[in-house]
């Protein structure tokens, strides 16, 4: 009863501890990878909000102290206050040390490409978030397309081991016979070569599983033993090329580019003010000085030869043309790739049917190969050749499935879906 117990309890810890492929691609949002993307929106954030700051007026405050070689002024001066301020024993507003407090405001009141900056900015944080999305997925296909190729070369395993355990079957008649002196010692050494050969595959195939293995901890940071079972519950929804969306916005982006450099050529308004309070010792009498004054304008920059701003022009022509370029090759790539995936999933339905029926034929006929060879009437190759058959097909109907799985998984990238959504 305690071993029944032990059992059921070992069963059910097994089975609470056991990875899910939902799990697998929710851990991805917590790994560095995804975090990047994360961040990247929030630059792109911080680069909407940078553009529409610029717009806002400029405060600052300053302070300062000026020693001079000779007298300077504190403040604009009239001649025609020297005679008063003389014959009152007032100090001139002129000193060699001055202390200085104010302030200055700059409001830029029109400037055309900030707010296309701020525009541009803002499609360029649309372009992180469908970057961001994009990215996921991938790194979600990736971990799919690994754990199918996972479960095919765990599925070989078990057909090798079916494999060898048939043949060591065949191999004990045959010692017998051997022992007996009915068959030449040389039957045995083929059919070790071949029980050989299966162990150096397995362990080819072990090394495979563990770089499948690797691959899925670095994506996920999950380490699994083995493959996690996979089911699809929705179909791919077909729509847009969601893969174009992140180059889309970008090439829009670099349009408002080529509109901010031109209008860079813009003339420009701004209204600035300032004041400042001075602190000093007059020259002629050494008595103390405080005065300030203060200014407001309005500035209109026109700029009548930069020829940087002709040249930034053409730069931005160049990488708006070539992002055009960039998404109609990437668009008839996705849209061939699109149509090939589709019709690979119809005519790997059909290989996986005839996948099942090779080998249901070929059990049949190992069988009959099994009982000519026992009876002499077949070569130790040809028999080993019905058994390599039986294999081959067991191999061909995992790898139809593994490449089912990686076929919805370049879809799904394709056009946008969450595989969250699709596999369970």
């Amino acid at each position: 009863m305690l071993k029944k117990i032990y059992v059921f309890l070992t069963i059910a810890t097994i089975a609470a501890n056991a990875i899910t492929i939902t799990e697998l691609f929710d851990s991805l949002s917590k790994q560095p990878s995804v975090q990047k993307d994360v961040m990247n929106i929030m630059n792109a954030n911080i680069d909407k909000k940078l553009a529409k700051d610029a717009l806002y007026p400029k405060l600052y405050g300053s302070l300062s102290y000026e020693h001079f070689n000779r007298p300077s002024s504190l403040r604009p001066f009239l001649p025609t206050e020297t005679t008063s301020l003389l014959a009152n024993n007032e100090p001139l507003p002129f000193s060699k040390d001055i202390t200085k407090v104010g302030f200055s405001f700059d409001f830029p009141l029109f400037v055309k490409s900030l707010y296309t900056i701020k525009d541009k900015a803002s499609i360029l944080k649309s372009a992180a978030i469908d970057k961001k999305k994009l990215n996921f997925i991938q790194k979600e296909a990736t971990i799919l397309g690994a754990n199918a190729n996972l479960q095919y070369l765990e599925n070989l395993l078990k057909a090798l081991d079916a494999k060898k355990k048939s043949i060591l079957k065949t191999r004990e008649d045959v010692a017998i016979k051997v022992n007996n002196g009915r068959a030449a010692g040389v039957s045995l050494l083929k059919i070790d070569e071949s029980l050989n050969s299966i162990e150096t595959t397995k362990n080819s195939i072990l090394s495979k599983i563990n770089e499948l293995k690797s691959l899925i901890y670095t994506i996920s940071g999950v380490e699994i033993d083995k493959s996690v079972k996979m089911k699809k519950t929705e179909d791919i929804k077909k729509g847009e090329l969601f893969a174009l969306l992140p180059m889309k916005a970008a090439l829009k982006a670099k349009k408002l580019g080529i509109k901010a450099s031109k209008e860079s050529l813009y003339p420009s308004l701004f209204l600035k003010a300032g004041y400042s309070k001075s602190y000093a010792k007059g020259y002629n009498n050494d008595k103390s000085i405080d005065t300030g004054f203060g200014s407001i304008g309005l500035y209109l920059n026109i700029p009548l030869f930069d020829k940087t701003k002709r040249t930034k022009i053409q730069k931005a022509k160049i990488a708006y043309e070539k992002e055009m370029l960039s998404i109609a090759d990437t668009k008839h790539s996705l849209i061939v790739k699109a149509k090939k995936l589709e019709k690979d999933m119809a005519i790997l339905k059909r290989s996986e049917d005839l996948a099942q029926k090779s080998i249901k034929i070929n059990q049949e006929l190992l069988k009959v190969a099994r009982i000519s060879y026992k009876n002499g009437r077949m070569s130790e190759e040809e028999y080993l050749r019905y058994e390599n058959a039986l294999f081959n097909s067991f191999a061909s109907l995992y790898e139809v499935k593994a490449k089912v799985w990686q076929d919805i998984a370049e879809l799904a990238v394709i056009y946008g879906n969450d595989l969250k959504e699709i596999v369970r």
